[in-house]
């Protein structure tokens, strides 16, 4: 689950156990199974309506683009 509420992105999940394969030996396991749950502070207010979640290859790649407002906007200099 992904959620961004103002300026925090939110990711919980679980991951499982895939299933035991006799064959397999593990000297390490990096990553448990089990719930998790990230929460981030973003740097500038997001556009909800755009952002995208993919996963492949079981990398999660989220892209969130900054709101309009948060943008840097240019202002021409008038001489008087």
């Amino acid at each position: 689950d992904i959620s961004v509420t103002g300026d925090t992105l939110t990711i919980t999940g679980e991951r499982k156990l895939p299933g035991e394969d006799e064959k397999a030996r593990y000297h390490r396991r990096e990553r448990e199974a089990g719930k998790f749950s990230r929460i981030v502070t973003l740097p500038a207010q997001i556009d909800t309506a755009k952002v995208e979640a993919r996963c492949a290859d079981g990398v999660l790649t989220i892209t969130l683009p900054k709101a309009e407002e948060a943008k840097p906007k240019q202002i021409a200099v008038k001489s008087a």
